[in-house]
């Protein structure tokens, strides 16, 4: 069951992402990337080795549909790396705990909120930093850093919000 609700997710994102924000001019400084919730939502008992093939997967795809030359492969991998140690280390679980199933805000409670926006806050200024490639005018760079971050923080959002209980089932 499970399966086809990542499936639906999946397809929703993608969808979001690829037809929808990328399409959609709301300022030069406002870049929204939801494509991220995908990593984030993977089980908690997910391997290293699953979540970096995921990871590499996921970051091909965007970067063929967004025509971005690999800056969402480049972005996406170290994601997929951190993200056991940050869930383990933000959430408070033990790494030798047995904890399977969604990371959700039921599961964790506000440790959750933390998770997330830790992933979403890393991933946004990876992404930025990658695509900017210099620190010349390093403000306008933290502010489409810090705008695009809260716009996708609250996408991000909805998204988990419309799939927290069938992919908690």
């Amino acid at each position: 069951m499970r399966l086809k609700v990542y499936m639906m997710l999946t397809l929703v994102v993608l969808f979001v992402q690829v037809l929808v924000l990328n399409n959609l001019s709301i300022s030069p400084l406002v870049a929204p990337t939801v494509y991220i919730v995908l990593l984030l939502m993977m089980p908690i008992e997910s391997s290293q080795w699953k979540m970096l093939g995921i990871g590499l997967i996921l970051g091909v795809v965007m970067d063929l549909c967004m025509g971005t030359a690999g800056l969402n492969t480049i972005v996406t991998l170290p994601i997929a790396i951190a993200r056991r140690p940050l869930l383990f280390a933000l959430s408070g679980m033990s790494p030798m705990s047995k904890e399977e199933g969604i990371p959700t805000i039921k599961r964790l409670g506000v440790r959750f909120h933390r998770y997330f926006i830790v992933m979403v806050v890393l991933h946004s200024i990876l992404f930025y930093c990658v695509e900017w490639l210099s620190f010349d005018n390093i403000g306008v760079l933290m502010l489409r850093i810090l705008c695009s971050t809260l716009c996708s923080l609250l996408l991000d959002y909805i998204i988990i919000t419309l799939f927290m209980k069938r992919l908690s089932a």
